[in-house]
């Protein structure tokens, strides 16, 4: 009689939301089924279904395990204790670099927005309203302009980020852009950081 496999509940959770991940930045939400994350994982739908109750239920910890990702990269930066102006040069690269790296986190996103799916993410929910309350606090200190509000500065942050890592191919392709990919983000980052900088004061 063979031993009896130790149980792993978190190591089961971890190996069923690592491939959930892969799967729904594939095939978005719709186009993915718990039998394919079961197949993909080793781990049978029953036992997913008992650690996570059910499919919508699977994608939101996902989607809240990416956004701690973001959380995190982001989160770094309080501790740096930086001047306005240095800290929003250094969050605009750290943004823009996590979006550059974490392309499943992308993926999804764009499948979210293609689904219409409404799934409310409370960490980055936090984050978003943390981040404008900070823009707020610059602008009563004078470093930040009065003259844009904080969500249109935030929604011009990351939908050109959003932008250019989804049609930068393309951009290549038809602009016949003759610079490397990676020379091609510097240059992107770079001009993007200086007009977005524009609006905090001296």
């Amino acid at each position: 009689m063979s031993p009896r496999k130790k149980r792993d509940p978190e190591g089961t959770r971890t190996a069923v939301l690592e491939n959930a991940e892969k799967l729904f930045a594939a095939k978005g939400f719709n186009g993915t089924s718990i039998a394919e994350i079961s197949q993909a994982s080793g781990i049978s739908d029953g036992l997913i279904l008992y650690h996570f109750k059910s499919k919508p239920k699977l994608y939101q910890e996902v989607l809240e395990r990416i956004s701690l990702r973001y959380m995190k990269v982001l989160g770094s930066l309080k501790n740096m204790n930086l001047p306005p102006r240095e800290m929003m040069e250094k969050s605009l690269k750290e943004v823009f670099n996590f979006w550059k790296t974490d392309s499943t986190y992308n993926r999804i996103s764009l499948w979210a927005y293609l689904e219409k799916q409404e799934h409310s993410i409370d960490n980055e929910a936090k984050l978003t309203a943390g981040l404008a309350d900070y823009l707020k606090s610059l602008q009563t200190s004078g470093h930040f302009s009065k003259d844009i509000h904080p969500f249109v500065f935030l929604s011009m942050i990351i939908g050109p980020i959003h932008f250019w890592f989804r049609y930068k191919s393309r951009f290549t392709e038809i602009l016949q852009l003759k610079k490397r990919a990676e020379k091609l983000d510097d240059i992107f980052l770079e001009q993007f950081t200086e007009m977005l900088m524009s609006f905090m004061n001296p």
